[in-house]
């Protein structure tokens, strides 16, 4: 059955146990993939890692017509399908041993990606832990980095958004395109295509598997100069990324957090074992790449729409540099709860306090 390049690399992808490495064994013994899938048996079975189980697959390499349907719906889809010997495929991606051979990509892939930092972390933060995240990606992508994440819940989500803010971000996920997860990222998704890329190594419609998000995640930190970690437990996907970036030989950064949480062992253990460079902001990890013309010394004050009464600049100087619930702000400033309530939904509506789920409050700038 003749078939071009990209529809061989396309069809060996999808033969059971014959990933990344194996394949371009195949191509570099048989001249190229149209080649390879041509081979006969016999000289397959000669080559190092291609044992039975690997040869029952090829067998059926011409009976399974599921390639075709992939790409038809990359096509309705509007996914380029692009393979590792193009010149649209991440540079560095190529020092990755296992890279995929196909990438599936949504947006565009363009030259100034090739500097490019990635911001991972759990799916299940504390509030600070969004916050810098989404701090973080905003203040590299204004400076030019691209922001890569894994559109997950959580720290990858808030990465993302703030950094559509200001530039360009690329969103590995875990499942095929067709098949966006998590389901409510969908729209985030759709917002990433437009000022960045969203790219999967999967077949279009593979469902969003426990055992891809790992694997996606040598992507994530091997398409970058080098991974943030902004918040993640000792046993977290975050932390798997951090494990690929480290034998990929990239560059490690960790933001410090409290040392009573257990969100935060890794990034402590990370630091402590020297892994990882601590970091406080996009500045600390700009200065290693030396682009520190590139980055303010000190961000601009936030300035409120309203002044602020007397009875709300007391509030203010109750308010601590952290998040606080209303009861504990009671307890300081000894306010009756209706009248504490009033004032500081005057203090959230003139943006001096930002409002958090379950009546946590914090100071806008703290």
């Amino acid at each position: 059955m003749p078939v071009n390049e990209l529809e061989a690399l396309i069809i060996l992808s999808s033969i059971p146990l014959l990933g990344s490495i194996k394949i371009r064994l195949l191509i570099f013994h048989f001249g190229s993939a149209a080649a390879a899938l041509q081979a006969d048996e016999f000289d397959v079975a000669e080559l190092p890692g291609f044992g039975p189980k690997v040869l029952e697959g090829w067998r059926a390499r011409f009976r399974k017509t599921d390639w075709k349907d992939n790409i038809r719906l990359a096509e309705k889809h509007r996914a380029d399908i692009i393979p590792y010997t193009s010149s649209s495929y991440p540079k560095r991606l190529l020092d990755v041993p296992d890279h995929p051979i196909l990438l599936y990509v949504k947006g565009a892939l363009r030259k100034e990606d090739h500097e490019s930092i990635a911001v991972v972390g759990t799916r299940q933060p504390s509030i600070y832990g969004m916050e810098m995240a989404e701090k973080i990606g905003e203040d590299l992508a204004r400076h030019g980095f691209t922001v890569v994440s894994g559109l997950a819940r959580g720290i990858d989500t808030a990465a993302h958004q703030g950094a559509l803010r200001k530039g360009r971000t690329i969103a590995v996920i875990g499942s095929g395109l067709a098949d966006i997860y998590p389901r409510e990222n969908a729209a985030l998704a759709d917002a990433i295509i437009e000022k960045g890329a969203l790219i999967s190594e999967f077949p279009m419609n593979t469902p969003p598997d426990r055992q891809n998000f790992p694997q996606r995640n040598r992507i994530v930190s091997g398409m970058t100069l080098g991974t943030v970690l902004i918040e993640a437990p000792l046993k977290s996907g975050a932390m798997i990324t951090m494990e690929k970036g480290m034998s990929q030989g990239k560059k490690l950064f960790a933001l410090p957090g409290r040392a009573d949480w257990d969100n935060f062992k890794g990034n402590h253990a990370l630091i402590k074992s020297g892994q990882a460079q601590l970091i406080e902001n996009a500045h600390d990890i700009a200065f290693h790449f030396h682009n520190l013309t590139l980055f303010p010394e000190k961000s601009s004050p936030i300035s409120t729409k309203f002044s602020l009464e007397k009875e709300e600049i007391d509030i203010m100087s109750f308010l601590p540099d952290r998040e606080i619930s209303i009861d504990e702000l009671q307890q300081k400033t000894k306010l009756p709860i209706p009248k504490l309530s009033v004032l500081i939904m005057s203090l959230v509506m003139k943006k001096a306090v930002k409002e958090y789920p379950g009546k946590m409050y914090k100071k806008i700038g703290a």
